[in-house]
């Protein structure tokens, strides 16, 4: 465990209120289809007042944020703090993380801290967020030993234990389910009694996560026949959306007389013919609109008149 020189203090200020009430202290809210992480967040009496810092956003960003270090006053440290946050704006998936390495801070009566934490949050469409939290040998240690608190390495959900000598409590991987969707969780939140001089709160490696719309992906499949029905292959097709002059995505026919465009964006579309193959003229109605597509698969059908002789 990272340890904290423990010092004697008196009057060290004011006492800060009471503690945060859980489902409210180191809360970052995400919107649809975002993520975000902070390193360290904590007020602790009259000592200590961080706001959230080294922060990442998606979207938006910043999407990573390092800090050698974040000091806490005058009584400890948060060392190699890193964030990033990233999503997915097709799939609708999102992700982040806070980790750092030694975590430091001493109450007087004991010191807590752990070597490394880190916390990912991550989310994806019909599924609820997800959230974990490591913590390599982190404890709470008294001066004398008695009374010390060893951290789990892979805490449960919401693992909390009581800090010694009534200093307050500590809540490992603390989850929060917002009433917005998005999960946050908190690897280390230290919640330090209203009775003490350094009363308040310290949280370390908080992530946030909620999982957007996936994007809806279709496709448009051309297929060229002659009057009998027929699979005519060689035909080029031309796919258009939005601005006549755009550049335009395209294909050949197979050998069945089909080709098909894939993974297209929800919108409506027109497929014309641009070339046949010899012996073939290109058709009175070379072009078909109006297909809509909304992760759909639309197949539309043309009859390519014969021509001996020429190509059109």
């Amino acid at each position: 465990m990272a340890s904290v020189k423990m010092a004697g203090r008196t009057a060290l200020g004011a006492v800060f209120a009471a503690t945060l009430v859980a489902t409210t202290a180191g809360t970052a809210h995400a919107a649809a289809g975002e993520s975000s992480a902070y390193g360290v967040k904590a007020t602790l009496g009259s000592v200590v007042s961080v706001p959230e810092t080294v922060k990442s956003a998606y979207p938006g960003g910043p999407p990573e944020s390092n800090l050698a270090k974040v000091a806490l006053g005058s009584i400890g440290s948060v060392n190699a703090v890193k964030t990033t946050s990233t999503g997915n704006a097709t799939d609708g998936t999102t992700k982040s993380t806070a980790r750092t390495a030694e975590a430091a801070v001493d109450l007087t009566a004991a010191s807590v801290g752990a070597d490394a934490i880190t916390t990912t949050c991550a989310a994806a469409p019909g599924a609820a967020p997800m959230g974990k939290v490591s913590v390599v040998n982190g404890a709470a240690k008294t001066p004398a030993g008695i009374g010390d608190v060893e951290f789990p390495a892979n805490p449960a959900p919401n693992t909390s234990l009581t800090l010694p000598a009534g200093l307050g409590s500590v809540v490992l991987n603390e989850q929060i389910k917002n009433s917005d969707g998005s999960l946050t969780v908190n690897a280390v939140h230290v919640k330090v009694a209203s009775s003490t001089p350094l009363a308040g709160d310290l949280v370390i490696a908080s992530a946030t996560c909620k999982a957007g719309k996936a994007e809806k992906r279709g496709a448009i499949t051309g297929t060229a026949v002659d009057k009998s029905g027929d699979k005519v292959p060689g035909v080029a097709f031309e796919l258009k959306k939005g601005k006549p002059r755009a550049a335009a995505p395209s294909c050949t026919g197979n050998s069945t007389g089909s080709c098909t465009f894939p993974s297209l964006p929800a919108a409506t579309y027109q497929v014309c013919v641009t070339d046949v193959p010899d012996g073939y003229r290109t058709p009175g109605q070379r072009c078909k609109a109006g297909i809509v597509v909304d992760g759909n698969h639309r197949y539309v059908r043309f009859v390519i008149p014969e021509e001996s002789g020429k190509k059109a």
